[in-house]
């Protein structure tokens, strides 16, 4: 059976989005940004993180810098061809409307 072809939703091209970071106790880990809504962030990592820690993600998206308290809600390991990586969810703690306005752009893209 196969599947059915998805549709891509979205009016303006994916745009990459460099130097991620979240920084959990004063110490920055790079992070991959895999997807983002107004209800939070899913992140790959190389270093696991405890379940309920808070953070700030940092990233810069197209010269707009922009920074969120979030918190760890799930955590995920698996391995592959170069170690260890870790899917981790996490939800915003707070967003100020200019926050939210910022991530319904990424989010068209």
């Amino acid at each position: 059976m196969s599947e059915p072809a998805s549709t891509e939703r979205r009016r303006i091209p994916r745009a990459t989005i460099a130097e991620t970071e979240l920084s959990v106790l004063a110490f920055p880990l790079p992070v991959r940004l895999l997807d983002i809504s107004l209800g939070g962030v899913l992140l790959e990592s190389s270093h696991a993180v405890d379940l309920g820690m808070r953070g700030t993600l940092r990233f810069n998206f197209g010269g707009v810098p922009f920074s969120a308290e979030v918190k760890v809600e799930r955590l995920q390991g698996h391995r592959n061809g170069a170690g260890e990586r870790f899917t981790i969810g996490a939800s915003f703690v707070a967003l100020s409307r200019e926050d939210q306005r910022v991530i319904e752009r990424f989010a068209d893209q």
